[in-house]
């Protein structure tokens, strides 16, 4: 029976020392759940490229809006004082005929 006894007790710690399955985090992810992670990851990167580029634009769009209003405003001052000059050619020039027909007139 010694022989017996052994091969019984040798069975239970075979049985015993077995361990269970154990499966990591990453491992147990099916193929739809990477595939659905991925897809996000790469949307989300996507959206955050997007994103910078319209602030970008944004900003450009106000600086060209500024350069645009500060040109039309010195356009607009331009006009003005050559209109001005040519108000005042145009007071000369009729001075001068006024006084072109006073001297013909002694």
């Amino acid at each position: 029976m010694s022989l017996l006894l052994r091969s019984t007790v040798s069975r239970a710690s075979a049985i015993s020392s077995v361990r269970a399955f154990h499966a990591s985090p990453a491992a147990s992810k099916t193929v739809t759940e990477k595939v659905s992670e991925a897809a996000d990851n790469v949307n989300k990167k996507l959206g955050k490229g997007l994103a910078s580029a319209i602030e970008k634009g944004e900003q450009a769009t106000a600086s060209t809006k500024e350069s645009l209003g500060n040109a039309a405003s010195k356009t607009q001052e331009s006009a003005t004082a050559a209109k001005q000059k040519a108000n005042q050619a145009s007071a000369g020039a009729t001075q001068a005929k006024e006084d072109f027909k006073k001297e013909v007139k002694k």
